[in-house]
């Protein structure tokens, strides 16, 4: 919680200063942060009700079953498929993706999750389609599906890695002291 004060904090400084050096921004600074803050303020509460609502009606089991570390292709596509269904902005993933890997989820699947939330919207699949063609609407969704995956398998053998090189540090300092 202190961590998240200093953000703030470090972040109002910021936009302060910056602020000072452009006073003649500051009528577009305070309607957009307002417009942002209002539009929060509408979404927000409608995915807390849908985050505690997802926390009792889906089981760990599920997730691990579908999303976790042995669901393979399947987790995969499911995440690419989650990620695409739903329109709305970005940050109301991200509860979602945190419930999720509270649950099981795999990181790569938590990853794809996101980027698909982030890069594939059917409905964006339509007017792409319409504006610029089947070609380049299947050319960019298949290399986007690609480069996702590969993305997220490989932030999670990075964390993994980490995570690995972090406990075995810890464990030398504690086999020493024994």
């Amino acid at each position: 919680m202190l961590r998240d004060y200093i953000l703030l904090g470090a972040t109002l400084i910021v936009a302060a200063t910056i602020l000072l050096i452009f006073p003649t921004r500051l009528d577009i600074v305070t309607t957009t942060s307002w417009a942002y803050f209002l539009e929060m303020m509408l979404i927000l509460p409608a995915v807390m009700v849908v985050m505690g609502l997802f926390t009792v009606w889906v089981s760990k089991e599920t997730v691990v079953k579908y999303l976790g570390k042995t669901s393979g292709i399947k987790g995969i596509f499911l995440a690419i498929l989650f990620g695409a269904l739903p329109t709305g902005p970005l940050y109301v993933a991200f509860p979602m993706a945190s419930s999720l890997l509270k649950k099981g989820a795999r990181i790569s699947n938590i990853v794809i999750f996101l980027s698909a939330w982030a890069c594939i919207k059917i409905p964006q699949e339509l007017v792409e389609l319409q504006f610029l063609g089947p070609k380049f609407m299947v050319s960019r969704l298949v290399l986007t599906i690609i480069f996702v995956t590969i993305m997220g398998v490989f932030i999670e053998r990075i964390i993994g890695w980490s995570d690995k090189k972090t406990s075995k540090s810890i464990g030398g300092e504690n086999g020493a002291s024994i």
